[in-house]
């Protein structure tokens, strides 16, 4: 769009790209239906909605149902092994790379440490990226009032963002609560794709929705080898809980808020250069955001980790990665390798 097609400058793109981080939902798909936005209305938005996570979707959905039918086959689940261990590595490589963003310093370290802590004690996470966010207010509101020279009061127009984490009432598992749950996280998910897994895992691994850890682990290993955002995975799930409308329905509610989100990323961006306090309170959500994907990564290496093999998978991806960051493919492939060596290796 912007070396070929000339739709907009590269300064502008960058600053739609940085824009889309400040709001929650997928900041991918968000920057597309932006960009459909700018160029052809609200018709130029739907259209690269359709187009940009239709596709993903779709496969989603058709191998979420070869899942359901050969998952359970002995062979295909060591495969699958591997590759959730390569998922570790991939996981440990994003948690590295978002780091960049957000608050830096040793408040950043600390409020990533404790996001990370708190989600392997299995916190909410909404809860923990509201945590992160307040607590880096807070540190900018002292220093802001330390360094008035004795004013002591903040502006009048600073805003502490605060996420709501309570959860819906335990109901019979049908299209209206997996509708509803995946409305809620695409509402209030903040961050890369991958913060998606805490979330997940809080919301459907056991209780109403009876998924399991590994299933979980499974569909962001499928996520890793299709082609689309992250946030698509939600189809492969919602397979799981309830067939294809099943997943129809939670790739629908989890894109959904992205559509009153995208148009909102301008207002949302010249607030915050124009409130130091309510930037603060994003960074501070960015980098609690990292130490729950830390912590998921946690979660998934105790779940995958069932023999030295394994290990190794997510060692040699991780490593690669921060060498190659782009060679994701070629990382799953070698997580399809070590699945295999397990199968070929005597018992």
């Amino acid at each position: 769009m912007v070396r070929k097609r000339h739709w907009l400058q590269r300064e502008e793109f960058a600053r739609l790209f940085a824009a889309c981080n400040l709001v929650p939902g997928p900041g991918s798909t968000q920057l597309a239906l932006l960009l459909g936005l700018r160029r052809a209305g609200v018709a130029g938005m739907l259209l690269a909605a359709l187009l940009f996570i239709g596709p993903a979707v779709l496969i989603m959905l058709g191998v979420a149902e070869l899942y359901l039918h050969y998952g359970a086959n002995h062979q295909v689940q060591l495969v699958l092994l591997g590759v959730d261990a390569a998922v570790v590595g991939i996981i440990a490589r994003a948690a590295v790379d978002l780091s960049t963003l957000g608050r830096r310093g040793l408040v950043g370290v600390a409020i990533a440490g404790a996001a990370l802590v708190a989600g392997i004690l299995g916190v909410t996470p909404l809860a923990v990226l509201a945590g992160g966010g307040v607590a880096a207010y807070s540190v900018w509101l002292v220093r802001h009032v330390v360094s008035s020279e004795g004013n002591g009061t903040p502006h009048a127009g600073a805003v502490v963002p605060w996420l709501g984490a309570a959860h819906a009432p335990a109901i019979a598992v049908g299209l209206l609560p997996i509708g509803l749950t995946f409305l809620k996280i695409g509402a209030l998910a903040f961050g890369s794709g991958y913060v998606l897994l805490p979330l997940l895992h809080a919301d459907f691994v056991g209780g109403t929705f009876h998924l399991s850890d590994r299933q979980v682990a499974d569909a962001f290993a499928v996520s890793q080898v299709t082609p689309g955002p992250v946030f698509a995975v939600v189809a492969f799930i919602g397979v799981q809980i309830a067939g294809i409308p099943g997943g129809i329905v939670a790739a629908i509610a989890i894109f959904a808020p992205s559509f009153a989100y995208a148009p909102l990323v301008s207002v949302v961006m010249r607030a915050s250069e124009a409130q130091p306090g309510l930037r603060a309170a994003l960074d501070g959500i960015v980098v609690a955001a990292v130490g729950l994907i830390a912590s998921a990564c946690v979660t998934i290496a105790r779940i995958v980790f069932v023999g030295p093999i394994e290990v190794v998978v997510a060692v040699l991806v991780l490593a690669m990665l921060l060498r190659w960051p782009r060679a994701q493919p070629i990382g799953v492939l070698i997580g399809v390798l070590g699945g295999l060596v397990v199968i070929a290796a005597p018992p």
